[in-house]
């Protein structure tokens, strides 16, 4: 998974979030592994740590050839690769980890200490407080300095709350989030509430078209958007996903991008079977 190095570094992320990636910091967390191992996920997260208990991952959540800020996610492989915004900041992540490791060891241990002194968390302290108050909760999680802006989706009490980009199903303003999601981000209960009235994206539509097929309509349109959206949804073979991101490659000619194709590439085995 070291092949993701060289797009962490293109999107001018901290260091110290490569390092994690590959192992050089290790996770205060029993079950975290890095780099991380493969269970299929799709080319929008960026993986920084497995959970091979879950399975589940935590990384950056990117999308292209849209306007959209990174994420910082949770992916539920065995709950359809359901995705949830936990972090905004570099910051939020880290100290999210040090609120799980400490809810899992009931208290500060060793290993944990070397972890925020190489990420640069200095109020281990204040953490440890709220731990005792609300544990790892997400909604707890405002207490501490790094959540108090730019709060993530998981852990606003309100969505009127939230100012960042993550699908939210609010309906009242579905222009802010609607053509710039994928499956992984809208939860079933979004989809139960969907009103008549607001059409679906074709790549949120069950078809008898599959998806490879809709990704090479709007690929023949130059139409990246959609087939990034499209490719980055529930219905896809990792032999089919491997040949559409290669093929958006060459299409969108974007040296950036290209780091992506060939990290995705680097991992997507085929033995997953989809996603």
């Amino acid at each position: 998974m070291n092949s993701y190095t060289k797009i962490f570094r293109s999107l001018n992320l901290p260091e110290a979030i490569n390092r994690c990636a590959e192992g050089s910091i290790l996770p205060p967390l029993a079950t975290f592994k890095a780099p991380p191992e493969w269970f299929g996920f799709p080319p929008a997260l960026l993986p920084i740590w497995s959970d091979g208990s879950g399975p589940t991952y935590i990384g950056i959540w990117k999308h292209w050839f849209m306007d959209r800020e990174i994420s910082f996610v949770k992916m539920y492989v065995n709950a359809g690769r359901m995705t949830i915004e936990i972090a905004r900041t570099v910051e939020q992540l880290f100290s999210m980890i040090a609120m799980m490791s400490i809810s899992e060891r009931d208290g500060i241990e060793s290993d944990l200490l070397v972890f925020v002194r190489e990420v640069g968390i200095t109020n281990l302290d204040q953490i440890d407080a709220v731990s005792l108050v609300s544990g790892d909760e997400a909604h707890g999680l405002v207490n501490i300095d790094q959540f108090k802006d730019r709060t993530p989706l998981e852990s606003v009490n309100a969505i009127a709350d939230y100012s960042g980009e993550f699908p939210t199903g609010d309906f009242h303003s579905p222009d802010s989030w609607l053509r710039k999601t994928c499956s992984f981000e809208i939860s079933n209960e979004i989809l139960r509430q969907w009103p008549a009235s607001i059409a679906k994206p074709a790549w949120l539509e069950n078809s008898r078209k599959s998806k490879f097929e809709l990704f090479r309509e709007y690929l023949s349109k130059n139409d990246f958007q959609s087939a990034w959206l499209t490719l980055n949804s529930t219905g896809w073979t990792i032999s089919n996903a491997r040949t559409a991101i290669s093929d958006l490659g060459v299409k969108a000619k974007n040296n950036q991008f290209d780091l992506l194709v060939d990290a995705w590439l680097s991992v997507a085995d085929e033995n997953a079977g989809g996603y």
